[in-house]
């Protein structure tokens, strides 16, 4: 009898199971919009409370570095006139500000642990970022139909890569919903030649320059459109409307320098004197990079689709054309240099496949690849959206933070030949902190602070990475006088190894947190 009964039970749950994922597809039927961006906001979710730390140099040391420093009046980059020294940082003030303002906003209501605010970062970014999938499917049921645009929805929502970048404070993404709503206006304008349009697709263009500033390139396509189509009134308009608002989000150049435009014109300077610095990379080189960012063989339906439908997307090809040329051109290429143009390369690229896809007769393969590609997709889509990037450096620096007794810091990585950064921001602290380097030694770090003999000797010395860590340590108390003992060890994440272990360059190692001793 009581075997009957679990087997009831188990009958039972399996039905209502059914029952609720009968009511989801109706739902789903219904609303494809609402669910897809509920499953994107899930997974961006995940990314918020797992995905801390920063993916590089500029999303932390341009964005959250400069803001929380200036917030806490230090300015860490010497970005403001009076501590600039007359040098234009070439950086707009337009996303930094806002996290200057947010920042201001946390000391008000006193949230202060730096790992909290960057969970609030996070989660705002999370949000936003979902405007991408929002008008990414409608971008996409406007040019085609609402199946395809499902495929657009579930693509921008769940692509291995987008939700980890959605919470990351990268400028490339950031400028992302603008931009489509610029082309969502454009499209409209395009159906019914109301001015109104042209308006609204200046307004966020202007805005998504303001944030970065290679969108310009988006607004030179776009006025070719409108010169195209002989659409001068109207063109003329948008311009207006771009200019204006491009100007007022660089309305601290004219507080801070007097002057308009002054970051954007050392912006531009400085990039063409350092044009092949960074990189200097082939001009084919991101025909390669999104190609296999975009898992083939789908990414080759992509970019056939996105060339077959040139016609039918015509406001978003010209524009998205333009900045993919002027990247490819560009000697310095970085893969995030790029992103901009991946959404584009998914709304105009699925629309042109749906059109290819009716004429092949190699359907199976076809349905077959796309399976193949979401099967793909899920390992990195697990692995990227709950990585804890540059953990190591991260939690170093905010172990710092919860001891009382810190006053400053020196990072010893005498086994290199460069300085190394670790953020600041988790220390709570704004400080003056020494590198240890092939370029300055510790009888060099003695000289500095026998100069300034008022300055108390950093209590906290931080190893970097762990080759020849004995020698190190010992030349540093021999040379230094001091007596230090390792207090802390932060690990990076598996992630970071993984990196590593993949190119050398990534120097995610652990960092050793070594106390001075009275």
């Amino acid at each position: 009898m009581k075997k009957n009964n679990q087997v009831e039970f188990v009958i039972n749950d399996l039905l209502s199971h059914l029952n609720s994922m009968k009511i989801i597809k109706a739902y789903y039927e219904k609303s494809p919009l609402t669910v897809i961006v509920l499953v994107g906001l899930f997974v961006r979710l995940i990314a918020v409370v797992f995905s801390k730390g920063y993916g590089m140099h500029d999303d932390h040391f341009l964005v959250i570095e400069a803001g929380q420093s200036i917030a806490s009046g230090y300015d860490y980059n010497n970005w403001l006139p009076w501590n600039a020294g007359g040098q234009v940082s070439g950086h707009s003030w337009f996303y930094v500000g806002f996290h200057i303002l947010l920042f201001k906003f946390f000391q008000l209501i006193h949230i202060n642990d730096p790992q909290v605010k960057m969970l609030l970062i996070r989660f705002i970014h999370a949000c936003y970022s979902l405007l991408v999938i929002i008008l990414g499917y409608k971008i996409t049921l406007r040019l085609s139909n609402e199946k395809v645009a499902k495929e657009a929805g579930w693509m921008l929502a769940l692509l291995w890569f987008i939700p980890s970048l959605s919470v990351r404070n990268l400028v490339e993404w950031v400028c992302v919903p603008p931009l489509l709503a610029s082309s969502l206006a454009l499209i409209k304008f395009d159906e019914t030649r109301n001015s109104k349009y042209a308006v609204w697709a200046g307004l966020f263009i202007g805005i998504a320059m303001g944030i970065r500033y290679q969108c310009l390139f988006f607004f030179v396509g776009v006025g070719l459109v409108f010169l195209i189509r002989k659409e001068f009134i109207n063109g003329a308009i948008c311009f207006a409307v771009f200019f204006t608002t491009f100007f007022i989000t660089q309305s601290a150049d004219m507080v801070l320098w007097g002057l308009p435009f002054v970051e954007l014109k050392e912006y531009v300077n400085y990039n063409f004197a350092n044009s092949t610095s960074y990189f200097n990379r082939p001009s084919y080189q991101y025909i390669f990079t999104v190609g296999g960012m975009l898992i083939p063989p789908i990414s080759l339906y992509l970019i056939a689709g996105y060339f077959k439908s040139w016609k039918k997307i015509f406001v978003l090809f010209l524009p998205s054309l333009c900045f993919f040329v002027f990247h490819s051109y560009f000697p310095n290429k970085q893969e995030r240099f790029i992103m901009p143009f991946v959404p584009y390369l998914i709304c105009g690229g699925i629309v042109g496949w749906a059109q290819i896809r009716e004429h092949i007769k190699w359907k199976k393969f076809e349905a077959g690849s796309w399976k193949f590609f979401w099967i793909i997709n899920i390992l990195p889509l697990l692995f990227i959206s709950t990585m804890y990037s540059k953990r190591s450096r991260v939690e170093a620096m905010y172990y710092l933070y919860n001891k009382p007794d810190y006053n400053n810091f020196i990072i010893e990585s005498s086994h290199t030949d460069d300085a190394q950064l670790l953020p600041q921001y988790y220390s709570g602290k704004w400080q003056k902190g020494y590198s240890i380097y092939s370029g300055f030694t510790v009888d060099s770090l003695n000289v500095a602070l026998l100069r300034n003999n008022k300055e108390q000797f950093p209590n906290y010395i931080l190893f970097f990475e762990d080759q020849d860590l004995a020698k190190r340590t010992t030349d540093f108390q021999i040379k230094s006088g001091k007596n230090i003992e390792l207090v802390y060890t932060a690990e990076p994440s598996f992630m970071d190894n993984l990196l590593h272990w993949l190119n050398k360059n990534n120097k995610n190692q652990p960092v050793f947190v070594y106390k001075v001793k009275p």
